[in-house]
């Protein structure tokens, strides 16, 4: 009933109007939460360059979480932000970047960037409304030519296709000799492989096997083998290892594996 509730509000609200009542909520829980829990030291958001009281805790149970109040980045993304502003030329060479299901925390700052060429694109299913300036895209049939792309962003979206496989040959495709994804997806490195089951179509199963309603799969550090499969060079990266104990609480950062998967030059 709450999944269905979900998609049919989705459908229903403008893409503008719910990000104005997002804000809203975050905007509230960070009120709430500066005034009964604030931050030993000012935290800092990365994305939105500001310093808050504190971030917002997100108590799941399986993606625990601390949200930025102003733009609603969790902590894998001011990770991959950092990454991105640190070890990529996304920031200051002339390039084109590929941004598949673009997070609404980096859609306006990517796009203004004068030296990208900023391409993002989402297929919009059930759950996910219409957001302006972002074209319909499928990730198992891009409308993109042969090695065109130099880098490519895709966040949490490769658990929810069945024929991930395809996918990722796809991303492999458009991307240019010698240039790089960065790839996120729920890893769970207590299994030794990826754990998918297709014949597990109910929401509720589906939450209960994955740990979402729409995920098809829990992916293992063996994930690392599809790329490679499709001819990447694959590092999984552990990226908030790379920062002092000050800067990973300061950042409000985590521990998530970053796939970078680089296409042979």
């Amino acid at each position: 009933m709450k999944t269905s509730l979900v998609i049919f509000f989705k459908r229903v609200l403008p893409f503008p109007l719910r990000i104005q009542l997002r804000k809203l909520n975050w905007r509230r829980r960070y009120l709430t939460e500066a005034m009964l829990h604030p931050a030993k030291a000012p935290v800092y958001c990365p994305i939105a360059e500001k310093e808050y009281k504190c971030f917002i805790p997100e108590r799941h149970d399986i993606w625990p979480s601390q949200i930025s109040p102003e733009n609603g980045a969790r902590s894998r993304h001011r990770l991959i932000w950092l990454y991105l502003k640190r070890e990529t030329g996304i920031f200051k060479d002339k390039c084109s970047l590929l941004h598949i299901a673009p997070e609404h925390c980096y859609f306006q700052k990517l796009k203004d960037l004068k030296n990208l060429d900023y391409m993002p694109g989402d297929k919009m299913v059930d759950g996910y409304g219409k957001q302006s300036g972002v074209a319909y895209m499928d990730l198992l049939d891009l409308k993109i030519k042969d090695g065109t792309i130099d880098y490519l962003l895709c966040n949490q979206v490769l658990e929810h296709i069945p024929d991930d496989r395809k996918a990722i040959s796809e991303i492999y495709r458009v991307l240019k000799p010698g240039a790089t994804a960065i790839i996120t997806v729920p890893i769970d490195e207590n299994i030794k492989e990826t754990y998918e089951d297709f014949s597990i179509t109910a929401p509720a199963e589906r939450e209960k096997h994955f740990g979402q309603w729409d995920h098809v799969r829990w992916y293992s550090t063996d994930v690392k083998d599809r790329f490679e499969e499709a001819g990447f060079s694959v590092d999984l990266v552990r990226y908030g290892k790379q920062f002092s104990a000050e800067d990973y609480v300061r950042f409000g950062l985590c521990d998530d594996l970053l796939i970078i998967a680089k296409k042979n030059k």
